[in-house]
């Protein structure tokens, strides 16, 4: 089988007259009042047929011309009602409704097909008929099923199993191809090619559209040109910084993988100019929203239980092997990412659900095997020292009334002088050389106490053993962090109030023991064992614990300035909220799979040896489970800091934070805008 994109859009293509046939036969069906899941049968029949209305449209008005944006906005809100939150109580998404109405096992079972269901757009988009027949012919064999009467949960389990396993390498391969083919180029057409000022273009991508995604791009295609043009070029620099500080080379590369949010096109545009300027192909991947409700993703986070087993995880490293093998051109010359992110959401704390899917104890297993092994077939063929990336991150309109300050304002802290910081950081970093390790306690109230052991140096003529970091890779500017030694890290982390993954934790604590998280828990329900089980599952699954993967320390206070004068500390993303205190990674080291290439100083030259633990050394006897493929950063907030001290060999103390503010010298500079206040 060819892996060219045509050709395998072709073979899907070839299941679309069976679609058509079924599809013909869904429409004129009528559901019978006395069918058993009799609710079931009209929710996943109506979400099915308004899928097929909006692929009508865009069949038949691929531009979105001679559609009012009127009729697309009620599309959209009728596609997305039964999810919404206002509808999610009474739908069949909600696996507390599917299960109060068919019990626990069949009403999972059927809340996770009707989530299989609402795909139908995605489908339409990218010509996948492949995945709309076998839906199809999914729900007329239950319908079958239900109309002898059948309600036995391990016959239709088996139905759905037999759907979902079926046709896995065709399916496979066209999501790599989408991934990684520069003739998937559905995306990266509609941001070149459409009317950006014209807002009916944010309905190409099927998904949800709210007023913040509105107010996004009104705010964006008004936004000074010449403004945008600087912000584009300073992005891509930044990339390109990433590949020149670390000597690393990227002529020989062809793909830059591109994200940006929907509603931020206009600069997504720019960044693809910038992007073809320097002879590269941007891989566009979908626009993103944060979705009608994240309950509904967080409810259905699990549902590969119902596939997870032995065969299923074999059979799929079976067919990534064999399709990561035939697509390695395309992976080999990657150049690394671009991500421009989205902050400001309203904080999400879930509800915790008994109905929703779990994994057992054996799926957990078999999860962390699968998760293992698929990272490390990709790294195969992708080498992280060879490639750059870069992240920077905006605020959404969800964010208040102060929007367009708070814009101007992270604008400012993402385009703050590198340099300035840089010598500023190697002052830090000097004192930090000549410690065996580092001392961080919380203001009274806050229990955060732990001592962070680290790497010594050989030869401290010639290495270091933290990163000055500035605004190339990971924007803003504005921390210096190393790798611990995990034997020697010892004690509590303590946050108050932190956003992680798109979550919010209250009181959140963490205790290490030789590196590794010991005990962990939070406040975010009554019940200490949810709290626990929230972290678990959010934080550490696969894995029962993780290792202390990271220590930096922050030192980007006019980002903290911003936060206090706007209120908005907890909608902060971590990519910011990291340079504005110490901050603690659970997971691999910053270094991951680049641990054997150069990690130069670029101001003194000097060679960055903190790369690894006594996890990841293991690497070369035992590859794939020398990593955990996790790296989640938590911050310590200036405000919630007592001191950081470097602590020498000899026992001597010396203060770099003490009650709030740098104290060593070279660093009083920072406290400025602290000192301003907000």
């Amino acid at each position: 089988m060819s892996l060219n994109y045509e050709q395998i859009k072709s073979q899907l293509q070839s299941f679309k007259p069976n679609w058509e046939m079924n599809k013909t036969q869904l429409e004129a069906l009528t559901i019978p009042e006395d069918l058993f899941f009799k609710e079931f049968f009209n929710a996943a029949r109506d979400i099915l047929l308004k899928g097929y209305e909006f692929g009508k449209i865009i069949s038949d008005d691929p531009d979105l011309k001679l559609t009012s944006l009127e009729q697309l906005q009620k599309l959209n809100a009728d596609y997305f009602a039964p999810i919404k939150p206002e509808g999610y109580q009474r739908s069949l998404a909600n696996p507390d409704y599917t299960v109060n109405l068919y019990g626990k096992d069949m009403g999972q079972l059927l809340s996770a097909m009707y989530t299989q269901y609402r795909n139908v757009r995605s489908y339409l988009l990218f010509g996948n008929y492949l995945q709309l027949d076998e839906d199809l012919r999914l729900f007329f064999t239950l319908y079958d099923l239900a109309s002898s009467n059948n309600d036995n949960f391990s016959d239709w389990k088996r139905e759905y199993r037999s759907a979902r396993l079926s046709e896995m390498r065709l399916k496979s391969i066209f999501q790599n191809l989408l991934r990684l083919s520069p003739e998937a180029d559905f995306f990266r057409n509609i941001i070149e090619d459409s009317d950006l000022n014209d807002l009916r273009y944010l309905f190409h991508y099927g998904n949800y559209i709210s007023e913040n995604e509105f107010a996004l791009a009104d705010f964006i295609a008004k936004y000074p040109s010449k403004e945008l043009e600087h912000l584009a070029k300073y992005i891509i620099q930044c990339w390109i910084d990433g590949f020149i500080r670390n000597q690393k080379d990227y002529s020989n590369k062809k793909y830059v993988n591109l994200n940006i949010p929907c509603g931020m096109e206009h600069l997504g545009k720019l960044l693809i100019k910038e992007l073809r300027e320097l002879n590269l192909i941007p891989l566009v991947a979908q626009p993103y929203t944060k979705g009608a409700n994240r309950q509904y993703n967080y409810d259905h986070r699990f549902d590969i239980a119902l596939l997870l087993d032995r065969s299923y995880v074999d059979e799929s490293l079976k067919i990534a092997e064999d399709i990561l093998e035939e697509l390695k051109d395309f992976i080999i010359d990657q150049a690394g990412p671009v991500y421009v992110e989205l902050f400001g959401d309203t904080p999400f704390t879930p509800e915790a659900k008994s109905s929703t899917i779990q994994f057992t104890p054996e799926q957990e297993q078999l999860y962390r095997e699968l998760s293992s092994k698929n990272t490390y077939l990709y790294l195969k063929y992708y080498h992280p020292d060879e490639t750059s990336f870069t992240i920077i991150a905006f605020p959404s309109p969800e964010i208040g009334p102060q929007f367009p300050q708070i814009f101007a304002d992270t604008v400012k802290i993402n385009t703050l002088d590198s340099q300035k910081y840089a010598f500023i950081q190697q002052k830090i970093i000097d004192v930090l050389d000549t410690a065996d390790s580092v001392y961080v306690k919380g203001k009274p109230g806050n229990e955060t106490d732990i001592v962070v052991k680290l790497h010594p140096l050989i030869d401290p003529i010639h290495q270091t053993k933290f990163d000055n970091c500035v605004a190339d890779v990971n924007i803003p500017v504005g921390e210096v962090f190393t790798s611990p030694l995990l034997k020697g890290t010892n004690g509590t982390l303590f946050v108050e109030d932190i956003y992680l993954q798109n979550l919010r934790y209250f009181n959140l604590k963490i205790q290490f023991e030789d590196g590794w998280v010991k005990d962990y828990s939070c406040t975010n329900f009554p019940d200490p064992e949810e709290g626990k089980k929230y972290i678990y599952q959010n934080l550490l699954l696969p894995h029962h614990t993780l290792p202390l993967g990271e220590f930096a320390i922050g030192t980007n206070t006019t980002a903290y300035q911003m936060a206090r004068k706007y209120d908005i500390l907890p909608r902060l993303p971590i990519l910011i909220i990291e340079k504005m205190g110490p901050h603690f990674a659970i997971g691999d080291t910053c270094f991951s799979h680049e641990e054997d290439a150069p990690h130069i100083n670029f101001l003194n030259g000097k060679n960055m040896i903190a790369v690894e633990n006594e996890k990841t050394i293991t690497r070369k006897e035992d590859p794939i489970n020398a990593y955990t493929n996790k790296h989640i950063d938590i911050t310590l907030p200036y405000e919630m800091l007592d001191s950081i001290t470097a602590i020498g060999y000899d026992g001597t103390h010396t203060d770099i934070i003490r009650n709030g503010r740098f104290v060593l010298p070279g660093t009083e500079e920072l406290n400025i805008p602290l000192d301003e206040g907000w």
